[in-house]
């Protein structure tokens, strides 16, 4: 483990063991999906904060675009998925929080973090749209999506900053003038002409946006399987 690595974990999971009651608030705050549910409620807000006149095009193309590129950050990210395994599993947490345990925590390659890097996407988005709101989102996904990820040993922090710098880097790409505007003029002017067929297309988009795309992992796994069987060289990409 780097010196990067054990200053911040020393630090961050010092109260650990502590108390029962603060183990598993921290605990119940890094399963929730609530945590990102709030990133996206910032989203929606923003969409509609105005009347849809004057001056919206551009802020819609930037949240647009930039929830597309939570797509494709993720989809990036499966291939450089590294065998690191999490700080739990390798006994580096100075002290174990009340009911975390090696055994429950999944075994899953921890670099780059998932959650850093969806929250990153959609953080950087904010603040192309709004400054403000995009600090602010930044210091909320550091402290209530990121630390608790160390806390309970499911991350280090530097698959927090390497998930972050990711999300961070794709939204920028996506973001430059004419990148944005080839990808999402066209859709946020359909959302204007036909809100009936856009609007639960992008509720579901973000639904599984805020649960990490959950429901759809099995449906991966089950490609991979498929590809494994006819090319059982094919890399695997959980």
């Amino acid at each position: 483990m780097n010196w990067f690595d054990q200053t911040l974990i020393t630090f961050i999971n010092h109260p650990a063991g502590r108390s029962w009651v603060f183990d598993n608030l921290i605990k119940a705050v890094s399963e929730l999906h609530l945590t990102m549910d709030v990133l996206l409620m910032a989203y929606w807000w923003t969409w509609f904060r105005d009347d849809g006149q004057t001056g919206n095009s551009r802020l819609r193309q930037t949240l647009l675009v930039s929830v597309i590129g939570v797509i494709i950050a993720v989809g990036l990210s499966l291939p450089i998925l590294t065998p690191y395994v999490r700080p739990i599993h390798e006994n580096a947490l100075p002290r174990l929080p009340s009911g975390v345990s090696p055994e429950t925590t999944n075994i899953h390659p921890a670099f780059p973090s998932h959650h850093a890097l969806v929250a990153f996407v959609l953080v950087a988005g904010l603040f192309m749209a709004s400054r403000a709101r995009g600090v602010v989102a930044a210091i909320y996904s550091l402290a209530i999506i990121g630390m608790p990820q160390v806390y309970v040993g499911r991350h280090y922090p530097t698959d927090i900053l390497g998930g972050a710098l990711i999300g961070i880097a794709v939204a920028g790409v996506l973001n430059v003038s004419a990148i944005r505007t080839a990808i999402a003029a066209r859709p946020v002017a359909f959302a204007a002409r036909r809100p009936a067929i856009f609007y639960p297309v992008a509720f579901m988009v973000t639904l599984h946006i805020g649960t990490l795309f959950s429901d759809a992992f099995p449906f991966v796994h089950l490609l991979e399987g498929v590809l494994r069987a006819l090319h059982p060289q094919t890399a695997g990409i959980s």
